[in-house]
């Protein structure tokens, strides 16, 4: 395999698949290649875009990091579960209600302040997928405008948009909708020396986050 971080090989599911004799379950099971040097198991895809007519997907590979995730058109991925789990997420029930508390402790912290909040906060794309894929509208640059509607009360509590900031029954509303975008940034750029004495900068990692941007109103409640 370390062939392939200093060839930058293209994978080719499909070479793998007439070339070898298991079925694509025990290929996928095993996380081994098999008659292909250029054959590696997909974790998960990261992100999708288009160049021409043809669709390409970021994957993430199974037991390699995120600076060694590469883009790859449709025919090279041959899973059919793979694309599935991208449209429709299915991640663990723990993970969503962690990160959901993470978002919501996003809102609260915001509710704390005036006017206009932005935050940014690591989410895993499968997550926000999970919870917000097919609902608010999706505006320019990947913007996401979302209303009260599109939390789904299975996760977002009664009045998790409003609070009391003070004792004297000040009450500070969430106005919406709430504006999200899910995308993908870069580690910061490091160099490394190497024994040769040689100095490289190394591969930048991919992070996962969430953007939020957040209005209010504030009013008397009593």
């Amino acid at each position: 395999m370390s062939q392939r971080l200093k060839q930058k090989a293209p994978v080719y599911y499909k070479g793998l698949n007439n070339s070898s004799t298991a079925t694509e379950l025990e290929i996928l099971d095993t996380g081994r290649k098999r008659n292909n040097k250029n054959v590696y198991r997909a974790e998960e895809v990261l992100a999708e875009k288009k160049i021409g007519k043809r669709t390409y997907y970021l994957v993430k590979w199974y037991g390699w990091g995120s600076d060694d995730c590469t883009w790859e058109p449709t025919q090279n991925l041959l899973d059919v579960r793979l694309l599935h789990f991208w449209e429709h997420p299915a991640p663990d029930m723990r993970q969503v209600d962690y990160y959901v508390e993470r978002l919501l402790s996003c809102f609260e912290t915001a509710l704390k302040e005036r006017l206009r909040s932005v935050k940014v906060l690591d989410f895993p794309v499968a997550i926000f997928r999970y919870l917000f894929h097919g609902r608010g509208v999706d505006k320019k640059r990947g913007n996401k405008s979302l209303n009260e509607e599109d939390f789904d009360p299975h996760w977002f509590p009664n009045n998790w948009h409003s609070g009391l900031i003070n004792k004297r029954g000040t009450k500070r509303i969430i106005l919406f909708p709430v504006v999200v975008r899910s995308f993908l940034s870069k580690s910061p750029k490091l160099y490394q020396k190497y024994k040769s004495g040689e100095v490289r900068e190394k591969k930048q990692r991919i992070i996962q986050r969430l953007s939020v941007t957040i209005f209010k109103d504030t009013f008397n409640s009593y």
